[in-house]
């Protein structure tokens, strides 16, 4: 089907042959884009502290934190499909908000019914989000600007100016760092680097000392590292 939706997702499971099976099914769904399959769910844990997923499949049974315990453990809101041999943990996840949960070994017309689910979801919330918008006006060239903040991917510090790069055209401001901060809404952009503020929305991953803003990476200071992870995992 032509615009379909593009969704990543991981894949958790222990057993190695619902595994394979599960996995050829997967594969009739073009519109899915499988980021990383694990055996278990602290790895699986660990590669989402610096990656974003749209969804993830997990079964129920697994070592050290099975389905349910994996997903308390997620710092933000996944969207999370459980794989089970359990009828009664259906209610379950209903309890927990999962988006659902099939009995293995799934088939393709129910897990097509999934699919569909979790895009209505993710359409719904985003456009929640472009719901939101936030317009920032600032002089520019003895004219007066305005930008969505969603357009911002970065601002970058240029001795008494900012440089504000959107996904179309970059813009040079007179104003200090701080003050153009303040006009910015709060949550969605955060300093991470003397030199530049950051647009939560546009952030792909980050390593120790670098940030991958929507393709361009951007140094991360010692200094707001901390303020940096607490503003994104706490960022929906």
């Amino acid at each position: 089907i032509p615009n379909r939706m593009q969704l990543n997702y991981i894949y958790i499971d222990a057993n190695p042959v619902d595994r394979l099976y599960f996995l050829q099914l997967l594969k009739k769904f073009p519109e899915l884009n499988l980021k990383k399959e694990f055996s278990d769910a602290v790895h699986a844990l660990e590669y989402l502290n610096y990656n974003s997923v749209d969804f993830v499949i997990v079964t129920a049974e697994l070592p050290i934190y099975n389905g349910f315990e994996f997903a308390k453990q997620l710092k933000e809101k996944i969207e999370i499909v459980l794989l089970t041999k359990k009828t009664e943990d259906a209610v379950k996840s209903f309890e927990e908000d999962f988006v659902d949960c099939l009995i293995k070994p799934v088939k393709f017309d129910r897990f097509n019914k999934t699919v569909r689910k979790i895009e209505d979801k993710i359409e719904y919330k985003r456009n929640l989000v472009t719901k939101k918008e936030y317009t920032i006006h600032f002089k520019c060239n003895f004219k007066t600007e305005k930008v969505s903040a969603n357009n911002i991917r970065w601002i970058e510090a240029m001795g008494d100016y900012v440089k504000i790069v959107t996904s179309k055209k970059t813009y040079m401001v007179l104003s200090t760092m701080k003050s153009f901060l303040d006009k910015l809404p709060h949550g969605q952009f955060v300093r991470i680097h003397k030199s530049y503020i950051i647009n939560l929305n546009k952030v792909i991953n980050f390593t120790t000392n670098t940030v991958n803003t929507d393709g361009k990476c951007l140094p991360l200071s010692r200094k707001q590292k901390g303020e940096f992870k607490e503003t994104y995992l706490n960022f929906q």
